[in-house]
């Protein structure tokens, strides 16, 4: 965004009051604008976090015990003539 797309979104009054304010003012403002940004993300965080309904379940064996083994693979499914790779 440009400075002059940037001065167009702002209100004239407020642009008008900035540009005669000093540093100081100016940084103050700056200031005020980011930490209401910061309260704004930590409240969104929060909404975010909140606990849904679902069970909760863990990253790693939560399948445990619903396999069965019925043999071994003891062939290919397919004669090795069919095999692409060893023609």
């Amino acid at each position: 965004m440009t400075n002059d797309e940037a001065q167009v979104m702002l209100d004239t009054d407020i642009l008008n009051q900035l540009s005669g304010a000093s540093i100081e003012e100016r940084i103050a403002v700056i200031e005020l604008l980011l930490q209401s940004l910061k309260n704004e993300l930590i409240q969104n965080r929060e909404s975010l976090a909140e606990p849904t309904n679902r069970p909760h379940r863990p990253a790693f064996g939560f399948m445990q015990g619903t396999g069965s083994i019925h043999g071994d693979i003891v062939s290919p499914a397919v004669p090795e003539s069919d095999w692409e790779v060893l023609q």
